[in-house]
């Protein structure tokens, strides 16, 4: 009997432990929930502010397309003096005021996106003896974001709405349509 009692006694320490164990791995998983939580917000501020962040950089930049590619070429040099047909003015005060000019991807790639962006410069006459256009930088996320609004508006258009996109959303009747 005494062989029994001590069992006994054994098996209710070690329930007790896994009790005292239990509690603080419920405990313990609730704080973890609760972090998960924090991170989560504090991720999506931070992915919204990135994302920001890649819009204000490339505000001022512009894309020029068509433009052909030559062995040893001077691109900056050569933008600066389309600009300069463009935008009279000093091709030294162009140099003063164009920071960095670089083509994009490998050399002679396909265009990777379908993505059809807002002319800055639609009707100077020099683009088009040359056969380039200027477009904006947008970011990959914004690039993506309206590729897969575009359709709605065009949609929206064809109904008859005011519809244009904007900083990766797009805008029907001057309402934010939801991501």
């Amino acid at each position: 009997m005494d062989d029994q009692t001590q069992r006994f006694i054994c098996f209710e320490k070690l329930i007790g432990a896994n009790s005292l164990a239990i509690d603080k791995n419920k405990k313990d998983i609730s704080e973890l929930q609760s972090q998960v939580v924090y991170l989560k917000k504090e991720n999506a501020i931070l992915k919204s502010a990135c994302e920001e962040h890649a819009r204000y950089k490339r505000r001022w930049n512009l894309r020029l397309i068509g433009l052909p590619e030559k062995d040893d070429e001077n691109v900056r040099e050569t933008v600066i003096g389309i600009l300069t047909r463009i935008v009279p003015m000093s091709a030294e005060r162009l140099r003063d005021t164009v920071d960095t000019v670089h083509r994009l991807g490998k050399r002679e790639s396909a265009p990777t996106s379908n993505n059809v962006s807002r002319v800055v410069i639609k009707d100077a006459r020099v683009c088009k003896d040359l056969h380039i256009s200027f477009k904006e930088d947008f970011s990959k996320e914004d690039r993506l974001a309206r590729a897969k609004l575009w359709p709605l508006v065009q949609e929206a258009r064809r109904r008859g709405k005011r519809a244009y996109l904007k900083e990766g959303y797009a805008l029907i009747d001057n309402k934010r349509d939801p991501d």
